[in-house]
């Protein structure tokens, strides 16, 4: 019986505290976009800057250098158009 009492205190703690960032620390709001891509050999400085999109100011979004976070503005991709891109249908079935 205590552990199962002791499991579901642990159950409850582990919800309640992932939970709390969401709701209370203004670094966990996510803003639109997404950051922009690093480069594979890409090393920052690694200093936390930011704690989450909602730790920057304005539109910028907390994204990673490579080693430590900062505010970065967002990069938005454009959905393809597959009749744009060169993936035309052919009336003749082929």
């Amino acid at each position: 019986m205590k552990t199962a009492t002791v499991l579901v205190l642990v159950a409850l703690i582990a919800i309640v505290t992932g939970t709390s960032c969401a709701l209370s620390h203004p670094g966990c709001k996510k803003k639109p976009g997404a950051c922009p891509k690093l480069p594979l050999d890409a090393v920052g400085t690694c200093v936390e800057q930011c704690t989450g999109d909602g730790s920057c100011p304005g539109k910028m979004k907390c994204c990673s250098n490579g080693c430590g976070h900062v505010c970065k503005p967002p990069v938005f991709t454009k959905a393809v158009d597959p009749l744009e891109d060169g993936f035309h249908t052919h009336q003749d079935g082929w």
